[in-house]
């Protein structure tokens, strides 16, 4: 097996089987993704959402994770030992689980007899499945766990892993001990089902029904019995298996394939997991719980010995992966391996039985002597011992032969070794000889070498402890000497310290005395410049006014002479040159009297006469204030009059528009109540029923009577009679709730009506539908063709249905076909981007927030419509909406003019509607 990048597997037969006649050299199995040596977290990564969904807030989903393969594979150690992924995968749902829901896991193996094996209690031997005809089939008398954390999923995970290593103990790869249990091993096809139920609430709870689940299948194994075909039990095991096995392939298929029945009945695993794939009809939660999410992991060696089972297994991956797919024989078989499996096993039975012939027709040597043999078992002994005899003969001659050549290949390498070195094998032993001897008389010297070595040691020793003695002994005199040394050492440094401590408390007098000395000197200085600093700004301020006013002045005296010259007045009679002459003495006056003004000196030269300037001064600025102050109230006088007749006017002008508010006010609330009347009238309308001819997936028509019920939730179905008239419209056989419908597909655009009719007759028909004038078309829809449908794209629709369901039909005239897409918009409350922002913008202007309702259900065309290209077709816009109008208003009231003008109206207007 060669694992791709993409999600696909390459097989290749190995060379032993294509020589015995594999019929497949090399095959390749399109797959949903593929790992090599899996871990639990690969394997958790594929279904990581599963825990999440079974807690959706408004669409809970169930789930279903199937584990499949030959025996020996670690499929169920994967699923269900501790830290493996079933206990992840549940562990997330826990972790997600709502207030007020209960959760509870059961695990039982269902094998060959009647009884089940309790996962959570082996103990428990009561399990069965009691069947019902209400109800299907049921799992009575089996242990229930209740799961409210991680830890107790835990406990749960644990109970059920040892009981599947008690059940499973004899098919477990590290349980062949032998070569004959290896060839023939034992079969059990049991398979594994472990579940997490969750209760939304005590009711659910008290009545025993989930509201939906998470479950975990261990299939059996997939390989037929060694002694399938000689024990019956074995036989009968794996007839069962089987089953169970075709009946899963069987439901996934038809899930993935969308088909309108969906086979549970095949096995009792199936009718059991019924629930989990909302295929009750009396159980409540259907229609809150989305549609199931299914996994199968398949499970397969990638060995030459194990290529015939895998070949099996990936035959039946691709038989669920493909869509529509169709094949002969058994789902979970290859029919072409299993035609030359057989033929295998009768080859290797007449190689047996040859065998056994053979062996039968044996007979002994003594059997063709001449004289008979009057004691065999002495003839027999002879003949084992002299075959002995002979064997040992034959081996010692043997071992002769080998020391022989041993012996040859030694003296070779000796005289290599003599040729490459110059020298021979005696004069190397020799020269050995005398090297041993050299080596034992260097011997004897250095063992008296060391002896003497150690006389002289032990000497030194001696002398080495007699000198720690007496230093020991000094070193006590020393200490004695020390202590009495620093005792007089404390004393004389006692005194020291108080003498020092004496002359630093003078000399910190001293030091603080001056440090508070030059903090205040400094503080004076730091003072003295802030004024400075503030006194030289006021002289600079100052000069700078009187710059500004000075060349103001000369711009005006410049200005004034400019006109007199140009008036012809002498400047002798202007009265301002005066007034500018001032001025100027006033400026120069202060810049002569302002350094003495404001000294920068803290001290001023002449007080008596800076108190005279600065009198003078302030009566000056006196006078400019009082004229600045009239001035100002004299302006704000002016602007207070002008406020007055600004909000007289405001009120006047919001009276006026108020009015003007309520006129169309009342005028739209009118106009509103016309629409809605309208509309209830269109939906009367559809409750007494419309005839309209359905299209099937099998592309075949069908005319019949549909009608809204009263209540406005369901649609209605019923066939004709021969005249045209509803036959059993009390109790319609068909019955649609409108809460199931997930999208409206305007137009013949669905694969039901392309079946039908082609693409190509389609195209063509809807480009003969589109015309200059309008697409409105009094007449009758005439009987349906495959030429003619295209022609009839806007009158016609398609409802998608949860499930993948489909309802496809045609109206008979344009009205009717009006009259369902305005109460397809009033009922699923569907609103168009345009419609949305429109309403978005009229709350703006009335200072609200606009919040978009729900919409669960999408109406869209099959395709768009380009028709500003076309010629005399004007397309209408949601511009043209009048006050207070909404778009879906705007089409009845296009709909109530085209009554009465008896006018087709353009293409835009039905993509408008």
């Amino acid at each position: 097996i060669t694992a791709n990048p993409s999600t696909s597997i390459s097989f290749t037969a190995p060379k032993q089987l294509l020589d015995a006649g594999f019929p497949v050299n090399d095959s390749t199995f399109p797959l949903d993704s593929n790992s090599v040596n899996p871990q639990p977290s690969a394997l958790l990564a594929m279904v990581a959402d599963c825990g999440k969904a079974l807690n959706a807030g408004t669409q809970p989903r169930n789930s279903g994770v199937y584990s499949y393969g030959a025996q020996g594979t670690p499929k169920r150690q994967l699923m269900f030992s501790p830290g493996g992924y079933g206990e992840s995968l549940l562990s997330d749902a826990i972790s997600s689980k709502t207030s007020g829901a209960s959760y509870f896991v059961t695990c039982y193996i269902m094998g060959g007899g009647e009884n089940l094996v309790d996962g959570l209690n082996p103990g428990n031997t009561n399990g069965l499945i009691v069947d019902s005809v209400k109800e299907g089939p049921r799992v009575k008398n089996i242990d229930r766990m209740k799961i409210e954390s991680a830890g107790d999923l835990a406990k749960a995970v644990k109970l059920v892993n040892q009981a599947i290593q008690t059940h499973f103990k004899d098919v477990l790869p590290d349980s062949f001990a032998s070569n004959e249990e290896r060839a023939l091993p034992p079969y059990n096809s049991d398979t594994i089902v472990f579940s997490l139920l969750r209760f939304a609430d005590d009711s659910a709870l008290e009545s025993n029904v989930e509201t939906n689940s998470v479950t975990l299948v261990c299939l059996g194994d997939s390989e037929r019995p060694a002694l399938c075909g000689v024990d019956p039990d074995q036989l009968q095991l794996y007839e069962k298996n089987q089953k169970t096995l075709t009946s899963v392939v069987g439901v996934m298929q038809a899930i993935r394939n969308s088909r309108l029945r969906i086979p549970y009945g095949k096995s009792k695993l199936t009718l059991l997991l019924k629930r989990a794939y909302n295929g009750e009809k009396s159980n409540a939660n259907n229609q809150t719980n989305g549609p199931t999410r299914t996994f199968m992991f398949v499970h397969a060696f990638d060995d030459d010995g194990h290529a015939e089972e895998t070949f099996h297994t990936l035959t039946m991956a691709k038989k669920v992966t493909n869509v529509m797919s169709v094949s002969l024989g058994p789902s979970t078989r290859d029919l072409a391996l299993e035609k030359w499996r057989l033929e295998q096993d009768v080859l290797e039975l007449k190689d047996e039985l040859a065998i056994a012939r053979q062996v039968h027709d044996y007979r002994p040597c003594i059997y063709e002597q001449a004289k008979p043999v009057a004691n065999i078992g002495e003839e027999e002994h002879k003949r084992i011992q002299a075959i002995l005899r002979k064997r040992e003969e034959t081996k010692e001659k043997q071992l002769g032969e080998v020391r022989a050549r041993a012996q040859e290949e030694a003296k070779r390498i000796i005289a290599d070794e003599e040729k490459k070195s110059n020298m021979t094998l005696q004069a190397l032993e020799e020269a050995v000889a005398k090297k041993r001897e050299e080596n034992a008389s260097l011997q004897e010297q250095r063992a008296k070498k060391v002896k003497e070595y150690e006389k002289h040691l032990e000497k030194i020793r001696r002398r080495k402890e007699d000198e720690e003695s007496t230093l020991g002994k000094l070193r006590e005199e020393i200490k004695e000497l020390e202590e009495e040394l620093t005792s007089r050492q404390e004393a004389i440094d006692k005194k020291r310290r108080q003498l020092e401590m004496t002359s630093e408390d003078q000399a910190k007098g001293r030091e603080a005395i001056l440090r508070e000395r030059e903090e205040i000197r400094q503080q004076r200085s730091k003072v003295l410049e802030e004024r400075r600093k503030i006194r030289e700004q006021w002289i600079a301020q100052i000069r700078d006014t009187n710059e500004k006013v000075l060349a103001q002045v000369q711009l005006l005296a410049k200005e004034r002479r400019a006109r007199q010259q140009r008036d012809g007045v002498s400047q002798e009679e202007d009265p301002m040159e005066e007034t500018e002459e001032q001025v100027r003495e006033d400026i120069q006056s202060i810049d002569r009297y302002l350094p003495k003004l404001i000294s920068l000196e803290d001290k001023p030269l002449d007080a008596d006469s800076n108190e005279g300037i600065r009198k003078q001064l302030e009566e000056y600025f006196e006078q400019e204030k009082s004229a600045y102050v009239k001035k100002l109230s004299e302006e704000q006088e002016n602007k207070a009059k002008l406020e007055k007749a600004v909000d007289s006017f405001k009120s006047r002008l919001q009276e006026s528009q108020t009015k003007v508010l309520k006129d169309q006010l009342g005028e739209a609330i009118k106009k509103e109540q016309q629409l809605t009347t309208l509309v209830d009238q269109v939906l009367q309308y559809l409750c007494n029923g419309v005839r309209m001819t359905k299209v099937n997936s099998k592309g075949t028509l069908r005319r019949r009577f549909f009608f809204l019920s009263e209540d406005h939730k369901r649609l209605n179905a019923c066939d004709l009679d021969d005249i045209g008239m509803p036959i059993g419209r009390r109790k319609p056989p068909v019955s649609i709730t409108l809460k199931d419908v997930k999208q409206v597909v305007l137009g013949c655009y669905t694969p039901s009506f392309t079946s039908f009719a082609g693409e190509a007759n389609l195209q063509r028909g809807r480009a003969e539908a589109m015309r200059n004038d309008g697409s409105y078309n009094a007449d009758s829809t005439p009987p349906l063709t495959p030429q003619n449908l295209g022609r009839q794209t806007y009158r016609s629709f398609s409802l998608l249905l949860r499930g993948g369901k489909t309802l496809e039909v045609v109206c008979d005239c344009d009205s009717d076909a009006e009259a369902w897409i305005l109460a397809f918009k009033r009922l699923f409350n569907y609103r168009t981007p345009l419609e949305i922002d429109n309403l978005r913008r009229q709350a703006r202007r009335e200072g609200k927030q606009y919040i978009a309702p729900e919409c669960p259900t999408s109406m869209t065309w099959g395709a768009s419509f380009d028709v500003r290209s076309r010629d005399g077709v004007q397309p209408v816009s949601y511009t043209h909406l009048r006050a207070h109008e909404t778009p879906e208003h705007l089409v009845c009231r296009l709909l109530l003019e085209k009554k009465k003008k008896k006018n087709c109206h353009s293409i835009s207007d039905i993509h408008s509607i």
